[in-house]
């Protein structure tokens, strides 16, 4: 930890002559010019600027979606230092700071959260809808617990909707690529009754052949879209103290969405051998499948009670999925998994923020419950078929508060407690029958039922200080959480696995220097990580979650903007992590193997990564051209505790660009663009329960046009 605070000292150091400029710049109130502030709710306490909000955020309005064409989380990676996703198909893997989990199965919950209008989204098969009518995005890095309802050990994902308007606005967007991708999206928001109730509803379709070409006989590439969506919105103001929106969204989608599809290492199947290296191709004799249904309604409630704001956080959501996998990877008819996952939720969140003089605060109480049923079924076509549907109900209650005081114009201090208390009920029914006859395994069925309880008091200590306008230098002191699970494809029934916790101890700096031409974000972290909460593939098709003893990330952020000019942007980011498990010797591997883990990198934790980009806004004949090129880069990184073998990524990276033009009037604008420009073939994750070890391959070379009308 001295190294990273040296690192960020020095880098504080660095920006000390710009510094003593900014000293002299106006109050953060009068308007400048220089680069434009984003506005986020991350503090839950009502809007602040992103330089004056002492956490560790990225954020993208909708004006940085625009120019860089981001439609889901996927696609944050390369502008977000340290956030790493991928997916086991359509089953999304989130990790923040080396803080995720590969685990995403009935029982087990997120470390890295997903928040939609504030409403937690529990199933980590409903993370991958497309953007649609957003007007922000924040990604929170490091725990949220005393102001968010829901734990997140890791950080979290906030997407925020833009609200139906009170003047006529209407938006179309076509876009066309290569895979034979077209996506259309619209939006239309105005009033009903002025003043007094709005609407606005949005639409998006799309379709793409696949990316990764199927060799086998007779079966579709995989890795496709189809997918639809809808939301509708309406905002009622009868009073102005009083703000009532009512939210409704669905979406469907029929994909073949490849998860570790593409075998890595030879086996017997020589028409699958024939594409070894080739990550656009594959040979399985039995195609992916991807159906996912999600529905949701949420109601949002603010109530200004004279100087103190009441929020209430409603939400009911419900998602289905139904996927087939080739789990040998090959043209071989060896083996398959089928999976149905079916969840309905609920939440309710109260919170309670105002001032009083120099004393902030923010209290709040939140309940959930969750139901689901799965149905997992792994048949071994030589052997047998084994089918495991547990029943995972989840409950859970909490209550969390942070009170923020400022010492004079300068210092403020900050300190939050949460106490949560959750339990899960995990009811097993696992049967095992002979795959050709269909006769019932002597041994089986198998039941059991087992219920876990799991409380913990999770604190914050925080200090800001601002020695001059545009500077802000905070430190904080976090604890994390997240409740213990049961496993899924597990017939033991002593089988579980305990919380894990960790201690977030972070540095940070936010500078607006050279008459806010130049934009500096800093922060320095350490995590000091108890029983984390580690997946092995151990049979094909069965997972196994563990505790590892406990584990360290220590890591730096940088992020930075330069506007040498009103029409003209360069940025960087830049993120270091050491994430590794200090004590680790009962690791599992493939085939329930222990192996001693103790100093390995966590996974997907890469130790360098960075992005730097430039971006042009330039008037031209009445109109502007609008142009933006990126190359972003990931060291090594890692899969599986062992950190050896195939498990593994060597380091690549990915270039990026758009070029457009905006007709005259700014209603129009013609764009075209590319991502993976240099094709390069990497993978994202892997696993080692098929005939070999298989991964889950990154988008290829993608370039298209998109137009955009606005009314």
């Amino acid at each position: 930890m001295r190294r990273v605070l040296q690192a960020m000292l020095l880098a504080t150091a660095a920006c000390a002559p710009a510094m003593a400029q900014a000293q002299t710049a106006s109050s953060d109130d009068t308007p400048r010019a220089g680069i434009d502030d984003i506005v986020v709710t991350a503090t839950r306490t009502g809007e602040t600027r992103l330089q004056d909000t002492p956490l560790a955020v990225t954020a993208f309005d909708a004006a940085a979606l625009e120019r860089t064409g981001l439609k889901d989380i996927r696609d944050l990676t390369t502008m977000t230092p340290n956030l790493q996703v991928t997916q086991n198909g359509a089953f999304a893997q989130v990790y923040i700071r080396g803080v995720g989990s590969n685990n995403v199965f009935g029982g087990s919950d997120p470390s890295s959260t997903i928040h939609l209008d504030g409403i937690y989204l529990a199933r980590p098969a409903s993370y991958f809808g497309n953007f649609l009518d957003v007007e922000r995005i924040e990604v929170l890095r490091g725990p949220q617990g005393t102001l968010y309802g829901r734990n997140s050990v890791g950080g979290t994902i906030s997407i925020v909707s833009r609200k139906p308007t009170n003047e006529y606005e209407a938006r179309a967007q076509l876009t066309y690529g290569n895979y034979e991708m077209l996506r259309g999206e619209g939006y239309v928001s105005g009033p009903i009754v002025r003043d007094v109730l709005a609407a606005s509803v949005s639409i998006i379709g799309t379709r793409r052949d696949g990316y990764i070409q199927n060799i086998a006989a007779g079966q579709p590439d995989a890795d496709n879209e189809r997918t639809f969506g809808i939301r509708g919105q309406l905002r009622f103001t009868p009073s102005a103290p009083l703000e009532v929106i009512v939210r409704g969204d669905y979406l469907n989608s029929n994909d073949r969405l490849a998860g570790y599809v593409k075998l890595l290492q030879r086996t017997t199947d020589p028409v699958a051998n024939s594409v070894l290296g080739d990550y656009r191709k594959i040979a399985a004799n039995i195609s992916p499948l991807s159906r996912r249904r999600q529905q949701g309604v949420a109601g949002e409630i603010n109530y200004d009670l004279g100087g103190v704001a009441l929020k209430s956080l409603t939400g009911y959501r419900e998602n289905q999925l139904i996927g087939v996998t080739d789990t040998d990877a090959t043209t071989l008819n060896t083996r398959r998994t089928d999976q149905f996952e079916a969840q309905r939720q609920f939440s309710e969140e109260l919170t309670l923020s105002g001032e009083l003089g120099p004393l902030g605060y923010i209290v709040g109480a939140y309940y959930f419950s969750e139901w689901i049923k799965v149905r997992s079924a792994v048949t071994t076509f030589a052997a047998n078929r084994v089918a495991y549907q547990p029943l995972v109900e989840t409950e859970a209650l909490a209550g969390f508060g942070q009170l923020s005081y400022a010492l004079g114009d300068k210092v403020t201090l900050t300190a939050g407690i949460r106490y949560t208390d959750e339990r899960k009920d995990f009811d097993q029914f696992a049967n095992q029958t002979n795959a050709t006859t269909g006769a019932q395994v002597a041994t089986y069925p198998r039941s059991y039922a087992r219920r876990g309880n799991y409380q913990a008091w999770t604190p914050k200590f925080g200090i800001e200080f601002r020695p001059a306008g545009g500077v802000l230098v905070y430190a904080s002191a976090t604890k994390g959480f997240k409740s213990g699970g049961f496993n899924m494809a597990s017939v033991n029934p002593a089988q579980g696995f305990a919380p894990e916790t960790l201690w977030s101890y972070e540095a940070g700096a936010k500078l607006d220097l050279l008459d806010r031409t130049l934009r500096v974000n800093l922060a320095a972290f350490h995590y000091d990580y108890q029983n984390l909460q580690v997946q092995a593939f151990i049979t094909p098709g069965v997972t196994d979650i563990t505790n590892a003893s406990d584990a360290r990330v220590d890591g730096v952020e940088v992020e930075t903007v330069f506007q040498p000019a009103r029409w003209a942007q360069l940025g960087a980011n830049l993120a270091y992590l050491d994430a590794r498990y200090k004590n680790y010797p009962g690791a599992l591997g493939a085939g329930n193997v222990t192996f001693d883990a103790s100093g390995n990198r966590l996974n997907l934790s890469p130790r360098w990564s960075y992005t730097v980009y430039a971006q042009g806004d330039v008037p031209l004949a009445g109109g502007s051209v609008i142009a933006r090129t990126e190359w972003s880069y990931r060291s090594r990184q890692y899969f599986t505790a062992a950190n050896t073998g195939l498990d593994q990524q060597a380091p690549y990276g990915l270039l990026g660009a758009t070029l457009g033009y905006t007709l005259p009037g700014g209603r129009y604008d013609v764009m075209v663009f590319g991502r993976n420009l240099t094709n390069r073939q990497y993978v994202t994750s892997t696993a080692s329960f098929a005939s070999g070890i298989v991964g889950r391959v990154g988008e290829p070379r993608v370039y298209g046009v998109r137009l955009v009308g606005k009314f």
